[in-house]
């Protein structure tokens, strides 16, 4: 099988990824964090220095505060600009809990007296006996402990807004994945608007942990926006999960794809001339000299041949005429699992998609396998596989065109609805040769879907070398001009159009949009891993 394209570096970021973050407020109104301008090193320093494009007033947040450890957590202090000698360590997060967590309950990973470039890598917390399997938090440990969460920092009774103070700054790193940056200010503060004892700049002691997550992060998603720019992962950013895309639009071409993602699929004139662009294969247009539609198909004004009640009919972009009526392709289309619906044809969006050592696909997209990545309510970590799965279908093995549902084996057809012209059999839509038969035009009549095609894959405007294939069952055809499907043995004359939207151009059509998904994998673990060669999830 090809290697699939793996993308590293940097998320394309759709246009409805990131909110505005809000400004850092303290309870007394005050802003964070500030320039105090005492010759130390700021924040915008460090951060200029490291390669990361924040802004250290406009991208800090108190959220996310708690987060789940991937494997291979690791934990570095990269800035400490105070006197003091204080350590780092995390905790269990409990949501129902009202008091803060007692100290022995704190479990310190960057001893106090640290020096800064020390870095902890052997704090694997999924493995630590103490860690309870959920969210973790980060402590200062002090005289007086400062959290991640702000809710167990002390309160400000008297100021404006009573709450409790920030004593923790949290950034997002845009350079490393899952990786984040929380800075700490290590001064006591009290119940009184006067009582933040500290000068607010947030660099007394910065922490860069990286293999981390919040809930729900790492996960398939759809950024909103049309076309190869809809598939994303989730991330974690202030205020909850945004969606960023992994997929930048691109110039348009014919390869069933809206490339530019303006909501169009292959618009323009992408073909050479006589050529109509057919579901993302450049084909002989018909009606165009000698080249004539099969006898129950008719050529409407476009070139292409199509069902004679959509002959008149025109669509508008990224719709497709079925009985006179136009529709969104993957209208009404309920592909079996684990394929998905892509202009109108049922795909596995993992079938050509190769991850790296320690990630998985899972929708289209490269993940941290489990049990390194935690699995949503309901669901558990079937290790032999690193998908998270239904809890009752770990370790349930159905046989090829059934998948588990409630812990039984099922048919993958049941419920499922093909494309038009498809059926479901073997737990896959495949071309429903019961229901359409055409003859391979210079071929023998046989039941096949597809009339003859002239000219080669290799040869988009047909030599006329070879000859074309008869359609699915069908006959082969002579050799003619014209036609981009594999064409078969003769020396007559054949006919070089295929019939829009049928079978014929769906096999570059898949291949292109199996190419754009494993593209759309990304690069999900920190480090140099070398390539596992996994096989693509079924």
């Amino acid at each position: 099988m090809k290697r699939a394209l793996i993308l590293s570096g940097a998320l394309f970021i759709g246009l409805s990824s990131l909110p505005a973050s809000a400004l850092v407020t303290q309870p007394n109104g005050s802003v964070m964090p500030r320039d105090s301008r005492n010759n130390e090193v700021q924040l915008y320093t460090l951060f200029a220095n490291r390669g990361e494009g924040l802004d250290y007033q406009a991208d800090g947040n108190t959220e996310p505060s708690t987060f789940s450890p991937l494997c291979g957590f690791t934990a570095e202090l990269v800035l400490r600009q105070t006197g003091s000698r204080l350590g780092v360590g995390w905790y269990n997060v409990d949501p129902a809990a009202t008091a803060p967590p007692a100290s022995g309950d704190i479990h310190e990973i960057v001893p106090a007296g640290s020096v800064v470039g020390t870095v902890i890598t052997a704090a694997d917390i999924r493995s630590d006996l103490a860690y309870a399997g959920g969210q973790i938090g980060f402590a200062l440990i002090g005289a007086q402990t400062h959290y991640s969460e702000q809710r167990w920092n002390q309160v400000c009774t008297g100021c404006t807004t009573p709450g409790p103070w920030v004593t923790a700054v949290i950034y997002a790193s845009t350079v490393t994945p899952n990786a984040f940056y929380v800075a700490f200010e290590d001064g006591n503060v009290g119940p009184n608007p006067g009582d933040f004892n500290n000068d607010g700049d947030y660099n007394d002691y910065v922490y860069f942990f990286s293999g981390l997550t919040c809930t729900g992060g790492g996960e398939p998603c759809d950024t909103g926006l049309p076309g190869v720019c809809a598939p994303g992962v989730t991330q974690c950013a202030a205020g909850g999960l945004t969606c960023q895309g992994l997929v930048p639009s691109s110039q348009e071409t014919c390869d069933g794809l809206d490339n530019d993602c303006n909501g169009a699929t292959d618009e323009g004139e992408l073909c050479p001339p006589d050529h109509v662009c057919d579901r993302g294969v450049c084909v002989q247009a018909c009606g165009r000299g000698e080249f004539v539609c099969p006898s129950d198909k008719a050529c409407n004004a476009a070139g292409f041949c199509v069902e004679p009640a959509c002959a008149e009919v025109a669509c508008d972009a990224g719709e497709v005429c079925v009985g006179g009526r136009c529709r969104a392709p993957c209208d009404g289309v309920q592909c079996p699992f684990p394929t998905v619906c892509r202009v109108g044809v049922c795909v596995d969006p993992c079938s050509t998609v190769t991850c790296e050592e320690g990630t998985v696909c899972d929708g289209g997209v490269c993940k941290p396998e489990c049990p390194c990545t935690p699995c949503p309510s309901g669901r558990a970590c079937e290790e032999a596989s690193g998908l998270c799965r239904e809890s009752a279908c770990v370790g349930v093995e159905c046989p090829p065109g059934q998948r588990c549902d409630a812990g039984a084996c099922v048919d993958s057809c049941a419920g499922a609805v093909c494309p038009s012209g498809q059926t479901c059999t073997g737990g896959a839509c495949v071309e429903d040769t019961s229901t359409t038969a055409a003859s391979g035009t210079g071929g023998s009549t046989g039941a096949g879907l597809d009339s003859g095609a002239g000219g080669g894959l290799t040869d988009p405007a047909g030599s006329g070398a070879t000859g074309g294939s008869g359609g699915v069952g069908g006959g082969s055809g002579g050799g003619g001009s014209g036609g981009a499907a594999a064409g078969g043995s003769g020396a007559d004359s054949g006919c070089g159009c295929t019939v829009a939207g049928a079978r014929g151009s769906l096999g570059a059509s898949l291949a292109a949009i199996a190419l754009a998904l494993a593209g759309a994998a990304r690069r999900r673990q920190r480090g140099g891993a070398s390539a596992k060669g996994r096989a693509p999830r079924g």
